[in-house]
C-alpha cells in the first residue's frame, strides 16, 4: 500500500469512528483530519465533501455485504441451510469489523434511497432467498418484503442493541439462535 492509499485508509477510518461516535452531520472535516493527523484539505484531495466520503463508505460495504450474503448462501441446498449461511455471514462480517458494521447499520436511514438499483443489496439477496422458497413450497406464501424484513430483523435488531450497549459480546456466538428465530419467522404460518 502506497502512502496515498495509506493516508486514505486513516481519513476513512478515522471518519468511520467518528460518525459511529456523533454521527455524520455533528462530524466535521476538523475533527476527521485530528483524528487522521493530517491537515484538513487533504481530505478534499480524496473525496469532494465529508458527505461524499460517509456515502461511498456506505455503499462499499452495502455493496460487498451483498455480494459476500451471495457466496455464503450459494452452495447450501436448503432453505434452512441457506439461513443459517447467510445469518453467520452477517454475524462474521460484524464481528471482524465492528465499527464498519455499526456505521452501515446507523447510517441506512440516511443513503438507502441513494443506492443506484443495480447495486448488489443485502436486503435484496434475503429478499430473493426468501421468494426462490416460497415459489418452492418451502414456507407459506405471504408478503415477501414482510417476511424478509421480519427475518434480518432477527439479527439486525440485537446488533442495534450492541451499538447502544445493552448488548456486549460477538454476534457470532449466537449464529445458531439467529439462524432458529429467523427460520421460526419465516415458517409460522398466517393465521
Amino acid at each position: 500500500m502506497g502512502k496515498a492509499d495509506e493516508t486514505k485508509a486513516r481519513v476513512e477510518r478515522a471518519a468511520l469512528t467518528l460518525f459511529v461516535a456523533r454521527g455524520v452531520a455533528e462530524t466535521t472535516t476538523r475533527e476527521i483530519a485530528m483524528a487522521a493527523s493530517i491537515a484538513e484539505g487533504t481530505i478534499y484531495r480524496y473525496f469532494p465533501s465529508k458527505e461524499k466520503l460517509a456515502l461511498d463508505l456506505f455503499l462499499r460495504h452495502h455493496r460487498a455485504l451483498a455480494e459476500a450474503l451471495v457466496e455464503a448462501h450459494r452452495p447450501a441446498k436448503s432453505l434452512r441451510a441457506k439461513i443459517e449461511a447467510i445469518v453467520a455471514c452477517y454475524c462474521d462480517w460484524a464481528d471482524r469489523d465492528w465499527t464498519l458494521f455499526a456505521y452501515h447499520l446507523l447510517t441506512q436511514h440516511l443513503f438507502l434511497a441513494m443506492v443506484p438499483d443495480d447495486t448488489p443489496n443485502p436486503v435484496n439477496v434475503v429478499r430473493d432467498v426468501i421468494a426462490q422458497a416460497i415459489r418452492a413450497g418451502d414456507i407459506p406464501r405471504r408478503n415477501i418484503d414482510l417476511a424478509a424484513a421480519a427475518a434480518i430483523g432477527v439479527v439486525m435488531q440485537p446488533a442495534t442493541y450492541k451499538v447502544y450497549g445493552r448488548f456486549t459480546g460477538p454476534l457470532s456466538a449466537h449464529v445458531r439462535f439467529f439462524a432458529d428465530a429467523a427460520w421460526a419467522v419465516l415458517s409460522v404460518k398466517e393465521r
